[in-house]
């Protein structure tokens, strides 16, 4: 759910191709394709697929690519990438890959096994970069096609984690580094479709790799990604300057589609849930009375009527996408849903020191949409006593502040996965609960509980969809009785994107991937799926 503003400037920099043609080097007479996909001023030369802060969107999907590509939108739908099949052994604790041969790295090296044992290795060799906590026992390279990992543990549900959500890094280049979690890759050398062929504060390009292993793909040349600040964003939208953005834009129908709907188009799928995070380091919001009075103060129908302009809807109680996630919530909730309630909420309240009830919300500043989210929040805990001071920080400051525990309430997204175990275990899995100071990739409230732990692990280790239900089903009633995070809507896909240029976008018809540009490794499926108009 990346949301960002755009600077005139900035514009006026991306009317300039790095190549001198439009078309980029690739000599296609295509044209080049400007994208909206970061909250950012200015970009940091960071290009490591690992790394949760400054990273430029791209780098995952575009340039490093993964095993295998899962349909979020399509669950059980899963496509070969650089893996053709996988077999498990040792009663899933052990995962062999065969690797499609023939793909090379953009500097000319093969790409085998070796690079796939590589970065599994480095994965476990170095915690900070295992961003989905797997317990990699180790990673060997049985053949140059061929490589098996294995796991402390049974791992059928991670499939998805580790082949789908684990770009694949170039060992020839990345064992020189004496570091790679501060590696920043700034000439990242990937698999992937494009290659970085530009790089500024302002302005990076990406140009399509002629030695791709898809042949005649991608179409798109030349990939502009300038840098937006302030509001002019919805400006370059209505000018026609910007091709493909991810944005909260609050009057859709009047700043982008202005008329043409054949040509200005909007797909916002649910991507996954937007909840209101309390850190549970707070000894006060770690009571769950306070948090189940906060919930019942929250009017969710409000917010999404008002701050989401009615894009997306109220969030079930457990978190579970619905309809559709059925299966995956216990009966006795399937018909749940929220309710305000001030005097229960005060009700709940009484035995707390009133005085200790003053905490602050923060937000990304750009992300209009969950500024006046925020705004209605402090307004509803006004009511039951809690005093609230929203804080609108710049997008890169609240990832790091929200990664390390360094808040009181905040609002995040959880994304999708295959299917909602994935959303909630990184939402609730205690491996993923870092010490405050420490950067998480998950499980930002540091929620800690047996009970939730045992579910979760009990989930991966067993391939029967029946039982792997019925254990989602348990982390749901965790949701709905203790309330480790609150959630509030689901969050929408946001992307818009113009065909005068380039057909065969995703759509509610052919939902082949998520839509948004900032989704990985989703946007580089997309532009392989571009055809010129």
């Amino acid at each position: 759910m990346k949301r960002i503003l755009a600077v005139v400037a900035a514009l006026a920099v991306a009317g300039c191709s790095g190549s001198g043609s439009t078309a980029g080097k690739s000599g296609s007479s295509a044209p080049p394709l400007v994208v909206h996909a970061v909250d950012a001023g200015t970009f940091q030369e960071d290009f490591n697929p690992y790394h949760l802060e400054g990273v430029n969107f791209g780098t995952s999907g575009m340039i490093h690519e993964t095993l295998m590509y899962f349909n979020k939108l399509k669950p059980g739908e899963i496509t070969p990438w650089l893996a053709l099949k996988h077999e498990w052994s040792d009663k899933g604790k052990s995962v062999t890959f065969t690797l499609r041969q023939g793909v090379k790295w953009t500097d000319g090296q093969p790409f085998t096994a070796d690079d796939v044992a590589f970065t599994f290795q480095m994965l476990k060799d170095h915690p900070q970069l295992n961003r989905n906590a797997l317990e990699i026992a180790g990673a060997e390279a049985l053949a140059p096609d061929k490589v098996r990992i294995d796991f402390e543990d049974t791992s059928y549900a991670k499939l998805y984690n580790i082949a789908g959500n684990s770009p694949i890094v170039p060992e020839h280049l990345w064992s020189k580094q004496q570091d790679p979690v501060t590696f920043t890759n700034p000439k990242p050398v990937g698999t992937g479709p494009y290659t970085l062929s530009k790089f500024s504060a302002q302005l990076y390009e990406m140009e399509k790799n002629p030695s791709y292993w898809q042949p005649g793909k991608p179409e798109v040349p030349l990939l502009r990604f300038p840098a937006y600040t302030a509001n002019a964003l919805q400006t370059a939208l209505q000018q026609g300057e910007v091709d493909w953005a991810g944005a909260f834009v609050p009057d859709i129908q009047k700043i982008f589609v202005q008329g043409k709907p054949e040509q200005n188009k909007f797909y916002f799928p649910p991507e996954g849930v937007v909840t209101l995070l309390p850190n549970l380091t707070n000894p006060i919001l770690g009571r769950p009375e306070v948090r189940q009075a906060i919930s019942l103060a929250v009017d969710r129908d409000k917010i999404v009527r008002v701050a989401e302009r009615g894009y997306t809807k109220v969030a079930h109680p457990t978190g579970v996408p619905m309809p559709g996630g059925e299966a995956y919530v216990p009966p006795e909730h399937r018909a749940a849903a929220f309710k305000v309630d001030v005097a229960a909420a005060k009700e709940l309240l009484k035995g707390v020191d009133p005085a200790k009830l003053r905490f602050t919300l923060l937000v990304p500043s750009p992300f209009t949409d969950w500024v006046n989210a925020a705004q209605l929040i402090r307004e509803d805990l006004a009511k039951v006593g809690i005093t609230v001071e929203t804080r609108g920080v710049a997008f890169q400051d609240w990832v790091s502040k929200v990664g390390k525990g360094d808040y009181d309430l905040s609002i995040r997204a959880t994304p999708s996965g295959p299917t909602p175990y994935f959303q909630l275990r990184s939402m609730l899995h205690g491996s993923l609960a870092k010490p405050v100071g420490e950067a998480a990739t998950g499980n930002y409230e540091r929620w800690k509980d047996a009970e939730t732990d045992k579910l979760i692990d009990a989930y991966a280790a067993t391939e029967d969809e029946a039982e792997q239900q019925k254990l989602t089903q348990g982390l749901g009633k965790i949701m709905v009785d203790k309330l480790p995070t609150l959630p509030l809507f689901y969050s929408p896909a946001w992307s818009q994107f113009r065909t005068d240029k380039y057909v065969g976008w995703p759509s509610e018809q052919d939902p082949y991937a998520m839509p948004s540009p900032y989704t990985s490794p989703d946007a580089a499926v997309v532009l392989l799926h571009l055809r010129a108009t």
